[in-house]
């Protein structure tokens, strides 16, 4: 199988945001870039789902709402 094409993608992270990444990098075991694709993937969910009239919630063990994932605008 063939590895996809990539494009490379360079961009400016305030100090405090890049070391936010690399903490959660290394917590999840993940590389950097493995990071931002997850978090590109949450936001396309989120956006999705939003322009279907849905909301994404994080509720409790037992499917209680406790907040709800907006995006900033």
């Amino acid at each position: 199988m063939e590895a996809p094409e990539t494009k490379r993608l360079n961009l400016n992270l305030p100090k405090s945001v890049f070391d936010e990444l690399g903490m959660l990098a290394k917590a999840s075991g993940r590389t950097m870039t493995e990071i931002v694709r997850i978090a590109l993937g949450l936001v396309a969910v989120v956006m999705n789902e939003k322009k279907s009239g849905h909301k994404i919630m994080i509720t409790d063990h037992d499917g209680t709402p406790i907040k709800e994932l907006v995006l900033p605008r």
